[in-house]
């Protein structure tokens, strides 16, 4: 092989960093590290692959910049949707350079995987980063922050602070269970204006689901309808549901079924503007508070490649 070929070669190998929350899914990130390493071992000739530990919150965002200037293009988060967001908030879209993400589970709610694949196959997940097996997905925008699965507001900002409590006592999705029902009983709706391309909505309203996917809060269906990659977001009007309904039908949310609530409204839309007439409600960006209201939201059509 000549030196020029060699040359050649090194520009068309991947390169591939793999981002490690270590505090993600109580420490279990850490145990993934060496079925990383062996796999992608046996393709070091094809991927240049490299492990990054993140040290404390808002890394991941700085470590991922850092590699896109050096030159790498394929991200993979391993730990859970924080983590994942973190990362998809490393990049400004839309970008002529469009770089690929990933994510291999182990966090406490893995919410965003539930849209594409089985999380608990992580042999399959690792397979589709190694067969560079992938595509094109939307990303949604709440005022400056990028999200890639839900925004939301109203009820779920104390749920999250409460959670964010609990979840060293209680595995993610049972905390998230705990807090909603906590929630329900003493949330006071606000008068909430919501504003889309070509309507407008205004009322007390408990909770406002903006959906590029379609779950939240540990398996919580309450996007049924949004698609990852049909160029629109998926919103969910909650109005005022009484103390006592809200706890007999809670249960629709996890099945998709919210839209047999007379006080629930669904619809497809590209932009969105949320304004809170009384208090601000906290902006949950992919499971982070982010701000509060008001928020101006859009989406990203084909803006991130996804392994999956």
């Amino acid at each position: 092989m000549t030196e020029t070929s060699k040359i050649d070669e090194h520009k068309k190998k991947r390169k591939l960093l793999f981002i490690i929350n270590p505090v993600a899914g109580n420490g279990k990130t850490i145990e993934i590290l060496p079925k990383i390493k062996t796999r992608f071992q046996l393709y070091i000739d094809e991927i240049e692959y490299k492990i990054v530990i993140s040290k404390c919150e808002g890394d991941i965002t700085i470590l991922a910049k850092k590699h896109y200037d050096e030159g790498y293009r394929e991200f993979v988060a391993v730990g859970g949707d924080g983590t994942l967001s973190e990362l998809i908030n490393a990049f400004s879209f839309p970008m002529l350079d469009v770089p690929t993400i990933g994510i291999i589970p182990m966090g406490t709610g893995n919410d965003f995987i539930k849209n594409t694949t089985n999380l608990k196959n992580i042999e399959k997940i690792i397979d589709s980063i190694i067969n560079n097996s992938k595509k094109l997905i939307d990303v949604g925008r709440v005022n400056d922050i990028n999200f890639i699965n839900i925004c939301s507001f109203g009820i779920d900002g104390p749920i999250i602070e409460d959670t964010n409590k609990l979840k060293n006592k209680l595995p993610g999705q049972a905390a998230y269970l705990v807090s909603t029902l906590k929630a329900g009983l003493g949330f006071k709706a606000s008068n909430v204006e919501v504003t889309t391309e070509d309507q407008s909505f205004s009322g007390k309203m408990m909770l406002i689901a903006v959906g590029n996917g379609k779950y939240f809060g540990g398996g919580m269906k309450v996007c049924p309808d949004a698609e990852l990659d049909d160029g629109f977001l998926e919103l969910c009007m909650v109005t005022n549901v009484s103390k006592i309904k809200f706890m007999k039908e809670i249960s629709k949310i996890y099945s998709g079924r919210l839209n047999e609530l007379k006080e629930v409204i669904y619809l497809k839309t590209k932009k969105v503007e949320i304004n809170t007439l009384e208090k601000q409600y906290w902006i949950n960006a992919d499971g982070n508070l982010v701000g509060k209201t008001p928020a101006k939201l859009m989406i990203i059509p084909k803006s991130v490649y996804y392994f999956g």
